[in-house]
């Protein structure tokens, strides 16, 4: 009994540190034609922590159901959301992570790395989707989104 007892203890306090913490951090719906659900989340295990932006869109008449889910870690979210709260009207930022355009109050974001997860098929010959996760902000929500995150930055760097 007792030779099983420390394997167990071993095994269930290896367990128990290595669980990951998912906390939602926002979550928007977008106002476009394609009008998507974009939720950001934090997540972190007892070594280290990074984010992530899920999305997904409605299926419609014009559009099928998509699913987007990328991650990050804290200094490329920390990047993101710098350029997101710095980006003048009528620019245009692009690096290897994202792609940001603001024009007619409105920003475009483009994540260069994500691909449709949904694994359904489209067109006639029947490929695979390989959206990319694009939506639109409007100027009254970038606002909101950059306060947000920006406060959800700073909680984490005061944790440090």
């Amino acid at each position: 009994m007792k030779s099983l007892l420390l394997p167990l203890a071993i095994f269930s306090s290896v367990v128990l540190f290595a669980q990951e913490v998912t906390k939602d951090i926002l979550s928007i719906n977008t106002r476009e034609k394609n009008a998507k659900t974009i939720l950001f989340e934090s997540q972190t295990t007892n070594q280290d922590s990074y984010y992530t932006i899920k999305a997904r869109n409605e299926t419609s008449k014009d559009f099928s159901k998509c699913k987007w889910s990328s991650r990050f870690s804290e200094n490329e979210f920390k990047y993101f959301v710098d350029e997101l709260t710095n980006i003048e009207l009528g620019s245009t930022f692009e690096c290897s992570l994202f792609k940001l355009r603001y024009k007619n109050e409105k920003i475009n974001i483009k994540f260069n790395n994500t691909k449709c997860t949904s694994e359904h098929r489209t067109f006639y010959f029947q490929e695979s989707c390989n959206r990319s996760l694009t939506f639109v902000l409007y100027k009254n929500q970038l606002e909101s989104v950059n306060t947000r995150l920006n406060n959800v930055i700073d909680e984490q760097l005061a944790k440090k």
